[in-house]
């Protein structure tokens, strides 16, 4: 004898139902619809150190890639009849097909070409939801809300089950929908462990299993079992692992659905362990939570906005609220109809931000338990276990900061990226500051599990990982990447080997682009490497060693290219720059002044870079206003060459305008060459110009409107009568041209 009871899973009126059925009619054997091969951890379930929500991890060893989750919540059904089964010492098993052959059936699907059937697309939306059909003859929506309003929601008694299997035996009867190979050969499993449980003896076998799978197993004698055999064959058992791990509300509304999941876990968990009185809980906690955010709610709000619930779900005819009459109550009553604070309650009151605990003396791997000793040891264990995302601020001045640091920088190069360093003028490398996004996600538990490979540790793992990934490249912007991300993380056994793959690289490398690609990131680690408490003297040495090649090879490389690369140069000219200010102490910078001279006189360099050189010249004090005023007039001059002389301006402009401002000499060629310019090349010149002036601040673009109102002279000399400057009326036919070329319209 045995009793199938047709569930939703994760359905806290499933659950309810279920509880009864079984304390009324008490079984002495439990088959749940689970992978089989989950069955190894099932005693694990009665640890007093796992609380749900959780999940088992199911994974291939041998291929960390094909894995599967399968998760609890504290009112999910299969949940409780574990409980259940495993504290009345009944013995439980799981009965679905077991991870390893889906896994193999999910290679095989990607392998051939799959001949669509009379299902699917094919089919029509009563067949491809037949709960949907169901639901609108009720006169609901959609199935889902139909589904709760008549399984969920009401305090049904036991025997509702039978209704089920009548329900969903006529859908799959009358319809005649095409199953997936995938759903028959699970079916045919779940009947195979059912006839085995008969075979042993068992009188009364209780199936736990979602809900449309219920008459396939109900009416056994339907299906034979040489049918049920031929559908497995070929399906070999794979050895997979299984452990629990941590599962979280948001991921468990990550996919919602009949069969997935659910979207509103916090919601079912009050609906099922406060059903009469859940609508008082939960606006009530609605309305404590409002006011710790600083919103007007009231004692009052809250039991005004319950009644308002009820009444809806009343003239709804639903025998309790639901969480569409909870969140129109709440918005009407609690919010006054803004939207905002409502936003705030869907996230923490229907989803929900509660995190599971799975022990740590359940089955791990080596490098699971290393991450959470070092996370314990780094006081971190309240945000790894938060469902929300947290901000860490850190100081690398305290070697507890510098420590975490320095695990958040191993991880992400073992590719867990638990955080991610806020973008910030002081998360430089310079800075002994950094701030951290921090949010767990639960398919990183499957990461851990892959970088496990390369060892037990976190730091052994990365070290090997990084060097592993250092020896597959030999591109130098690569390797100073890899030095970097090692420097971060703390990996000195790494950080010297990849110095001396950067040195190797460095010195057979013949493009010059490559060398300062490299330069920046050498700097910046020979320039800050001791906030890291890292010695960075060899990073130094190569520096000295390649800067001379740069400063040789760079006049020759900007020869004679076109705008797109010219671009590319000019940020790397920029940024070499800079990096070697940085080391003005250490270096002597004679060579690249020198370098950047040559540019900067060099007629078949782009405009664009030598307009750079020569405002890098007149920033250093290599050249004096009147040599600079010289170089401008003299790129300037060439009357057919308007758009060459734009881009030179452009280039002077990278960064900032004050020359302009403070020189009245370069404001005066600039203002003589486009009032001398022929028609014909103004408008092709005028977007050129409009980029280069477009990124000053707005306060330098003001000042130069007036200047070009006023004139310099004028502008410097406050009591000086504007009005006498020159004639006002050309002036007013000029000014929309000035206006438009500065971006101030």
């Amino acid at each position: 004898m045995y009793k199938i009871y047709g569930i939703r899973h994760h359905g806290p009126g499933s659950t309810r139902s279920l509880l009864r059925a079984l304390e009324a009619e008490p079984p002495d054997c439990l088959l749940i619809e689970a992978p089989a091969d989950a069955e190894k951890v099932l005693d694990y379930a009665l640890h007093p150190g796992i609380i749900p929500p959780v999940a088992v991890l199911l994974y291939d060893e041998k291929d960390l890639r094909k894995a599967s989750y399968l998760p609890f919540a504290s009112f999910s059904p299969e949940w409780q009849a574990i409980q259940y089964g495993l504290a009345q010492g009944i013995p439980v098993r799981f009965m679905d097909l077991p991870m390893g052959m889906q896994f193999q059936m999910e290679e095989e699907g990607e392998q051939q070409l799959e001949i669509p059937l009379p299902s699917s697309e094919q089919e029509g939306p009563i067949v491809r939801d037949p709960m949907g059909y169901i639901a609108e003859i009720a006169g609901y929506t959609d199935s889902e809300r139909w589904w709760e309003a008549t399984f969920e929601q009401p305090d049904n008694e036991g025997d509702i089950f039978l209704s089920i299997i009548e329900l969903n035996t006529a859908l799959r009867d009358e319809l005649g929908r095409q199953e997936t190979r995938h759903n028959r050969a699970r079916e045919a499993y779940m009947r195979k462990t059912l006839r085995k449980a008969l075979a042993d003896g068992y009188k009364k076998v209780a199936v736990v299993c979602g809900a449309w799978h219920a008459p396939a197993l109900h009416l056994l004698t339907r299906f034979k079992p040489k049918d049920d055999n031929a559908l497995l064959k070929g399906l070999r058992k794979k050895k997979v692992a299984a452990t629990w791990i941590p599962w979280s509300y948001k991921r468990l509304a990550f996919q919602s659905g009949y069969r997935a999941g659910v979207i509103s876990p916090a919601w079912y968990e009050l609906l099922f362990s406060r059903r009469e009185e859940a609508v008082q809980w939960w606006m009530a906690r609605a309305a404590g939570l409002l006011r710790k955010e600083g919103f007007n709610a009231s004692a009052a709000h809250a039991t005004e906005a319950a009644r308002l619930a009820h009444t809806l779900a009343a003239l709804r005819r639903q025998p309790v609220a639901g969480i569409e009459e909870m969140k129109e109550a709440a918005l009407a009553v609690i919010c006054n109809g803004n939207e905002e604070p409502l936003q705030l309650i869907e996230s923490r009151l229907i989803t929900g931000e509660e995190v599971g605990e799975a022990p740590a003396d359940i089955p791990q791997v080596p490098l699971q338990k290393d991450l959470e000793s070092r996370i314990r040891s780094l006081r971190l264990t309240k945000i790894y276990r938060s469902a929300s995302p947290e901000i860490k601020e850190l100081d690398l001045r305290k070697p507890n900061h510098l420590d975490t640091s320095h695990l958040l920088h191993q991880l992400n190069i073992l590719e867990i990226p638990w955080g991610a360093v806020l973008e910030s003028p002081e998360n430089r490398l310079g800075s002994f500051h950094e701030n951290w996004r921090l949010e767990w996600r639960p398919e990183f538990t499957i990461k851990v599990i892959e970088a496990g490979m390369w060892g037990n540790t976190v730091y052994s793992a990365a070290t090997f990982y990084i060097q592993k990934r250092a020896a597959d490249t030999s591109q130098l912007s690569a390797l100073t990447g890899l030095a970097r991300e090692a420097l971060l993380a703390g990996i000195t056994s790494a950080f010297n080997p990849l110095v001396s793959r950067i040195e190797d690289a460095a010195s057979m490398a013949k493009d010059v682009f490559y060398l300062m690609e490299a330069l920046p990131v050498l700097a910046e680690i020979a320039r800050y490497g001791d906030t890291r408490q890292t010695d960075v003297e060899s990073v130094k040495a190569l520096i000295r060693h390649i800067t001379p090649r740069i400063c040789i090879g760079l006049p020759n490389a900007v020869l004679h290219i076109e705008e797109e690369p010219a671009r590319e140069w000019l940020s790397l000219i920029v940024q070499n720059n800079r990096a070697l200010s940085l080391l003005s102490q250490d270096l002597d910078i004679r060579q690249w002044v020198s370098a950047l001279e040559k540019v900067a006189r060099a007629g078949a360099a782009h405009p664009l870079i030598r307009g750079l050189c020569a405002r890098m010249l007149f920033d250093r004090s290599v050249h004096a206003p009147e040599e600079t005023a010289r170089l401008m007039r003299y790129s300037l001059s060439a009357a057919d060459e308007a758009q060459s002389g734009a881009l030179w301006m452009e280039g002077f402009l990278s960064g900032s305008g004050l020359l302009l401002l403070h020189i009245p000499e370069l404001w005066a060629i600039l203002d003589e060459w486009v009032a001398e310019m022929p028609a014909a090349h103004f408008n092709e010149v005028l977007p050129l110009l409009r980029r280069a002036f477009s990124n000053f601040t707005p306060p330098e673009r003001e000042k130069m409107l007036r200047m070009a109102r006023i004139g310099p002279e004028e502008n410097t000399g406050e009591e000086k009568d504007e009005s006498a400057a020159f004639d006002q009326k050309r002036a007013k036919q000029v000014l929309p041209t000035v206006k438009l070329l500065l971006g101030l319209e």
